[in-house]
């Protein structure tokens, strides 16, 4: 039988999917040094986002096949590394697209409609906060979506049924793609960013994203623009931002994510109000981690039997060297 090592507790239907099916270990802690040790003698990691599984943990791993993880990003995991010892990663994508989009809007409607602010003034006793109309309305404004995949798509038509306009920069699109779709696909970033009135980032963390805005793109942005951020933290330079959101250039921003997690305390971003932060739980809908916890058992299980997965960063280059 396949023994299969969680570096964290899953939910339920995870682990009824592994029932009798695998030898399940489950880490006392998600430490490095303990799920290595513990990896040694497993066949499959099932990854939650603790851990960073690194190519030494990796090469210590003989009986490692499948890195399986409880989630559509896979930059907890060193791919080169898996790949070089034969070992497929995977993650799960879908599930948690919809609970993301739901985030981003919420988080665009929460900063137009000044909802933290009148929710403080409001237990304060300041019910004459009413009458400084700091809310607006979305109808007309203008939504600059960066990247458009899954998420951003949805982000896109829920938007429109708000009256808002859409730009999309996502340089993977020909402009034909979205024909007949009412959005506008813009040539660079920066014909997106002087115009939006909201900006939604909607790409993976990647070399080419690493502090995609940045000082230069924000002090391009339209001012009293809103910057929101449900993707990656990395994406975004957070003293640059800091920078704009105490100068006034920007109204505000709805962050997601953060470039470290849990952040420090004192960060900046702590003490600025005109800041919606959320601890990187978008996607971590009570339906959607049941969801992912099962996809991750289920890719985990595919690939000890010698099938595919229903998403992998490196499936086709781990199946070609074994073929080889």
């Amino acid at each position: 039988m396949f023994r299969i090592l969680l570096s964290e507790p899953i939910e339920a239907a995870g682990m009824a999917a592994l029932q009798g099916k695998a030898e399940v270990v489950i880490s006392p802690d998600p430490s490095n040094e303990t799920v290595g040790r513990l990896l040694r003698d497993a066949d499959a990691l099932i990854l939650r986002t603790a851990t960073k599984v690194t190519k030494a943990m990796i090469a210590a791993s003989p009986r490692l096949k499948v890195i399986s993880r409880t989630g559509g990003g896979l930059n907890n995991v060193d791919i080169d590394a898996a790949t070089e010892h034969g070992v497929v990663v995977a993650g799960v994508k879908g599930p948690q697209d919809r609970y993301v989009a739901e985030h981003a809007i919420a988080l665009i409607m929460a900063l137009s409609k000044q909802l933290p602010y009148l929710d403080a003034q409001t237990r304060k006793g300041n019910f004459k906060s009413r009458f400084e109309y700091k809310p607006m309305g979305v109808e007309g404004k203008i939504l600059g979506l960066v990247g458009f995949g899954r998420i951003g798509k949805i982000v896109a038509s829920v938007a429109q049924v708000l009256g808002m306009k859409v730009l999309a920069y996502d340089p993977y699109l020909k402009p034909e793609q979205l024909q007949g779709s009412g959005i506008r696909l813009v040539k660079t970033p920066e014909d997106l960013l002087k115009v939006a009135d909201f900006v939604s980032l909607h790409v993976p963390a990647t070399p080419e994203t690493d502090k995609f805005i940045n000082a230069e793109r924000l002090a391009v942005m339209k001012p009293g623009a809103f910057l929101i951020n449900t993707a990656r933290g990395e994406i975004v330079d957070e003293e640059a931002l800091v920078d704009a959101l105490k100068s006034g250039r920007l109204a505000g921003a709805g962050l997601d994510v953060l470039a470290h997690e849990p952040p420090d305390p004192n960060s900046p971003l702590m003490g600025i109000q005109s800041v919606i932060l959320s601890p990187h739980t978008a996607g971590l809908t009570r339906e959607g981690v049941a969801l992912l916890a099962k996809g991750a058992a289920e890719n985990a299980l595919a690939v000890l039997e010698g099938r595919a997965p229903s998403f992998s960063g490196n499936w086709e280059a781990v199946h070609g060297k074994a073929k080889g």
